[in-house]
């Protein structure tokens, strides 16, 4: 106190600002607390059938054990809000299009494309379609939702520093959001406007070598129109803002016949690629009742284990990168602008008004609250009219999808496969799904393996989709379905194993089109020779050899690559050390990797060279620039190979023709190895993981100063887009490499007898809420490749899964909502 009192404006600051401010962050850190779940006890809780144990393990994990499986999917809800409230919140606005009304006007042209596409009215129109367990299960999982909510429980701070109060759950916001982790899976629209912007910049005889042409030796499964550039940026802004879409979204997935495993039974894999959230879209569960029993990866909005397994069979996923949406151009009657010509008639566009609430800036409480927007949105017989949500002013184009087909029953079908035994039960519930469309890996009990596409692929009279087409013209109509029984598929086929990386799944021999987009085949590659490997080796494939293979960071494109630039550079660029180490290198991109950062920026530096530098007509369009940079940041290290060699000189920019694409080589690795040592400092100290940062965003707080530390999170990432453990990056100034879609989850999968064994990983953790340790402590263990266990229901009884017990006991009857 004697050094206060020889400074009496220190101790005034100290009593009267300092210490309010320490006892009300205490406060309110205290208040906080409150919003973490309860782990053990009784709760009472309205709409349950009889008694449900929840126990969690260490991990945040939790094992239900139920009378029945619609209080399973009751008690899932009741953890889905428990755990991810604020997830839930996000979802079932993003569906319906709300999110301005807490986010603002940034969010504002999301809205608009929600409310364009109309999901929740394609929602709607699934419900009559689905079986009553199927709807069952969606209300039993909203009513779990809404009893949680009943418990008027502190909210996670989300809605605290937002003002915003959750609104009881709908069982049609699951198939809304359903619709969106569809719309997620199908790119291909995006694809086609990338398409028709890039083309506009390159003959013929150079765009032809950018096309993904799928190599004839490489794995398959089974033997300027302005509203383009719109409908492009807004799937980069989908990407950016909302995690939604993006390059080669998919998966890997395989499974290995018990003839080449340690324990004579199958082995199935399973690792999606998505954008990276905080949390993660996923949440490990275990649900068991009487003659019930599913575990693995749920879908926070979803009642099911959509991954996973249960007593009888294990599934796991990828996007199968079918072109299943068409662009169609509208032609307008120039004295009836909502009337289009089809078939060879005028048609009626539907037309409807929709107001869409925006929150006013921060500060809100003292601004004049904003006036509604208002938005016309116009429908046809082909789809949406998305031009109209992307102010473009030229012709309309519509959007056509089978997922905005009236009565999708694609919910049926991942309902069902929790039920599944056996082949043909696994086959009927992927024959009902609509969308999107995906790869299936199987594997059961009886030692039987194999994969089955399924989903709605259009069969169309003209064109294969890859350009937007006039919809005037009949020829472009669709001709209906590809039929589900000619699908790609097999069971137990000669290898011994089935592998699916979003590679191309069918031979040339298959009578129909699927897709022209394939993502590139070294994933694909790189798994079939590890287990080609490991079958050739003295033992037999186990978990960890699987677990192992899923953490494989070799890039073979950029190992094949490398070799060919290396031959370029002159005599003199081949005694340096960064050379030395290029030659060396195999194609890793670990993190501790010199070479891997080398590469990536030369290869980066090269595609500025030899395509962005060509895009200068592009001019001052602001939209037509961004576009391009993302579509030149897509291009493979196969197709620069494929460029450099096709004797094309225009690639080089000059009439030296082999000359030229030296030199350009040369002066892309000079920059390179200059902005490597201007971040990095010493060649020593050069590493992948420094240039290249997986980032996980939060919505919305990873966009706001002091609040992005708290939500959000930032790690040095190993791998690239063409390696096992995926890493998809865009480069940005200053930067370096930000990894922003990678693996999601992973999941390894044993069906020996009993109960085998079940391992997984998630991205970040179970909790969404900041305060939680299980908030991100799965975020190192999955960057290390690290699995825990699953327990099989035997062996993790309520009570002995490693923590609390949770009992939810039925109250009176629930007054949720009904669709």
């Amino acid at each position: 106190m004697i050094g206060f009192r020889k400074h009496p404006l220190l101790l005034r600051f100290a009593l009267w600002i300092c210490l309010p401010l320490a006892v009300a962050g205490w406060f309110g850190y205290s208040q906080l607390r409150a919003s973490l779940p309860q782990t053990g006890g009784d709760v009472a809780v309205r709409g349950l059938k009889a008694k449900v144990s929840i126990a969690r393990d260490d991990n945040g994990v939790p094992y239900v054990r139920a009378a029945s499986d619609m209080d399973a999917y009751f008690a899932l809800g009741y953890l889905h809000a428990q755990d991810r409230l604020w997830q839930l919140e996000v979802a079932r606005r993003l569906a319906q299009g709300r999110l301005s009304e807490v986010l603002g006007r940034k969010a504002l042209p999301e809205d608009v494309w929600m409310r364009t596409l109309d999901l929740y009215g394609s929602a709607r129109s699934a419900w009559p379609a689905l079986s009553e367990p199927a709807r069952a299960s969606l209300q039993a999982y909203a009513d779990g939702i809404n009893a949680y909510l009943g418990e008027k429980r502190t909210l996670p701070p989300e809605f605290l520093l937002l003002g915003v109060e959750p609104q009881p759950w709908q069982p049609i916001d699951s198939l809304a959001w359903f619709k969106v982790f569809s719309l997620n899976q199908s790119d291909s629209m995006r694809t086609e406007a990338n398409r028709y912007v890039a083309r506009k910049y390159l003959p013929a005889s150079q765009w032809a070598l950018l096309e993904r042409d799928y190599p004839a030796d490489a794995p398959v499964t089974v033997d300027a129109l302005p509203a383009m550039q719109d409908i492009a940026q807004m799937g980069m802004r989908l990407e950016d803002e909302l995690g939604l879409g993006g390059k080669y979204v998919g998966s890997n997935a395989w499974a290995v016949s018990g003839k080449h495993t340690a324990d004579g039974s199958p082995l199935l894999a399973n690792d999606p690629h998505m954008g990276l959230q905080m949390p993660s879209l996923w949440y490990v569960a275990d649900l068991s009742a009487p003659g019930f029993h599913a575990s693995g990866m749920s879908v926070v909005g979803l009642p099911n284990i959509v991954f996973g397994r249960n007593g009888r069979i294990a599934w796991g996923g990828t996007n199968m990168m079918a072109d299943t949406q068409d662009l169609y151009v509208l032609d307008t009657d120039p004295e009836r602008p909502n009337h289009y010509k089809a078939d060879g008639q005028w048609q009626a566009l539907d037309v409807r008004q929709e107001e869409i609430q925006v929150k006013n800036d921060f500060p809100a409480a003292l601004r004049k609250p904003l006036d509604p927007v208002r938005i016309q949105v116009r429908r046809s017989t082909l789809g949406p009219v998305i031009s109209d949500a992307l102010r473009s002013v030229d012709q309309p184009v519509a959007l056509r999808w089978p997922g905005l087909d009236p009565g999708d029953t694609s919910y049926e079908g991942i309902f069902r496969l929790a039920y599944a035994g056996n082949w043909q039960e696994f086959n009927d519930a992927l024959a009902v799904i609509v969308a999107p469309a995906i790869n299936v890996v199987y594997a059961d009990a009886d030692n039987n393996i194999g994969y089955a596409g399924a989903g709605r692929i259009p069969r169309r009279g003209a064109g294969d989709g890859t350009l937007p087409v006039p919809a005037a013209d009949p020829r472009y109509a669709w001709q209906g379905y590809v039929p589900f029984a000619e699908m790609p598929r097999v069971l137990n086929p000669a290898s011994g194993f089935v592998v699916s990386a979003n590679n191309k799944v069918a031979g040339e021999n298959y009578p129909h089109f699927i897709s022209r987009d394939w993502a590139p085949p070294a994933r694909a590659e790189r798994i079939t020779a590890m287990i080609q490997g490991a079958i050739r080796g003295p033992g037999k494939i186990g978990v960890e050899d699987v677990e192992k293979m899923q953490g494989d960071v070799k890039d073979l494109e950029a190992g094949e690559l490398k070799d060919y630039l290396l031959g370029l550079l002159p005599a003199s660029a081949a005694a340096s050390a960064p050379v030395r180490q290029l030659k060396a290198w195999d194609g890793s991109m670990a993190r501790d990797q010199a070479a891997a950062a080398v590469f990536s920026l030369w290869l980066k530096n090269l595609k500025q060279r030899m395509l962005l530098d060509r895009f200068k007509d592009a001019g001052d369009n602001v939209v037509q620039l961004e576009v391009l940079r993302g579509y030149v940041a897509g291009v493979t290290p196969l197709q620069i190979k494929r460029m450099l060699m096709s004797g094309e000189r225009e690639w080089c920019g000059g009439d030296a023709g082999a000359q030229r694409c030296a030199e350009l080589a040369d002066a892309s690795l000079h920059d390179a190895l200059k902005e490597l040592d201007k971040w990095q400092g010493d060649e020593s100290r050069w590493q992948w993981g420094e240039l290249h940062q997986a980032t996980f965003q939060h919505l919305p707080f990873s966009d706001v100063n002091l609040l992005d530390r708290v939500f959000g999170r930032r790690i040095p990432s190993p791998g690239s887009e063409n390696s096992v453990d995926v890493a998809a990056s865009r480069y940005k100034p200053m930067k370096g490499f930000e990894q922003t879609f990678g693996a999601v989850f992973r999941q390894v999968m044993s069906l020996a007898p009993g109960e085998g064994r079940h391992r997984y990983m998630n991205s970040t953790g179970q909790s969404g809420n900041p305060l939680s340790r299980h908030f991100d402590d799965m975020l190192e263990p999955f960057n290390r490749v690290e699995f825990f266990a699953l327990r099989a229901p035997a062996a993790a009884p309520a009570g002995a899964a490693g923590g609390d017990v949770l009992t939810l006991t039925p109250s009176a009857p629930v007054q949720g909502a009904r669709p």
